[in-house]
């Protein structure tokens, strides 16, 4: 597709969100002393049955959070659904969700209009408020496989969000990102300080994401041997990338903790169950501010069906419960 994008190279840049919040409130549940917090990417959202399936059956059922990244609305790989209503109206809870990407068809073949969109989103048992759309820098990478031209024309710009939830006597702080896959450590902290440089500094929090902590650069094709050979040599780095993706020390420094919350050296995402779990990456993370882990329940979930069935996304559930 031709590209439109706002593109920035460094976090002194002020970019602004391309789409506005979309927000549709339910009736609030009743809240417990604990809750539970669920992140995804959906990849799409093609196998949304699945995932909904998943959402059903412990240990994810009962979720009063949901995180999600990569929810589409109108795409192909949706199957034209918008993923986040259909979720939420399948959990029966409340949602928002941002648009990162819109795409449209070309002057030529259509009327300027959207027609799908690429969205992270939030899912909640209590009403959502306060829902504030964050544009990140985005930097300029080729694509490893360069994909054919297409008439429709993409606009937008990587944004993230936060969201406003009281759980009885808390109000929470609810944030998700989706960071770029293909750039360098350091050019994802600069998206994640731009995303933190908004978000609330002080209050309970919880935020979650695709971080894409690689730990490397994915630039070209060559950079893929490069980053097999390294699977192979020093598989654990992928699994552990704290050391070498300086955005964990932005997250920290707004008080946000992910130890506890997340399964230590568990990798969540493969483009293939016959990759050894040991050679995965560990890409998707939670953070908490202000919340207590309840031992023993952070865990890292394939989105499988069964152990027969396909997988709903080629990332895994992360999940935790939290104490109020």
């Amino acid at each position: 597709m031709d590209l439109e994008a706002r593109d920035f190279a460094t976090a002194d840049a002020k970019p602004a969100p391309y789409f506005p919040p979309i927000v549709v409130n339910r009736a609030a549940r009743p809240v417990r002393s604990q809750i539970r917090v669920v992140l995804l990417n959906v990849a799409g959202g093609s196998r949304l049955s699945a995932v909904v399936d998943c959402l059903k059956r412990p240990p994810l059922r009962d979720a009063d959070v949901i995180l999600l990244c990569e929810a589409d609305s109108g795409t192909w790989r949706s199957r034209r659904l918008d993923v986040t209503s259909e979720l939420a109206a399948a959990l029966e809870m409340s949602y928002a969700y941002v648009p990162e990407f819109g795409f449209k068809r070309g002057e030529s073949g259509g009327d300027g209009k959207f027609f799908a969109y690429f969205c992270n989103a939030i899912l909640s048992t209590q009403p959502l408020s306060e829902v504030v759309a964050v544009a990140m820098p985005s930097p300029r990478t080729p694509r490893l496989i360069p994909r054919p031209r297409s008439r429709n024309i993409r606009v937008g710009t990587p944004t993230g969000f936060y969201a406003s939830a009281r759980f009885g006597r808390e109000t929470i702080t609810l944030g998700v990102a989706h960071l770029h896959s293909r750039c360098s450590p350091a050019q994802r902290e600069i998206q994640m300080a731009s995303y933190l440089a908004s978000f609330p500094s002080r209050g309970r929090a919880i935020f979650g994401g695709d971080l894409n902590t690689t730990t490397t650069e994915l630039k070209g094709l060559s950079s893929l041997a490069r980053v097999a050979a390294q699977m192979i040599i020093n598989p654990r780095r992928f699994r552990d990338p704290e050391q070498r993706e300086p955005l964990f020390e932005r997250i920290r420094e707004r008080g946000l903790e992910i130890d506890r919350v997340n399964v230590k050296f568990r990798s969540t995402f493969t483009f293939s169950g016959l990759i050894p779990r040991m050679m995965r990456p560990k890409l998707d993370w939670l953070a908490v501010r202000g919340l207590r882990p309840v031992a023993g329940t952070a865990a890292v979930i394939a989105p499988k069906q069964s152990i027969f069935s396909r997988r709903a996304s080629d990332h895994d559930f992360v999940t935790v419960d939290l104490e109020l």
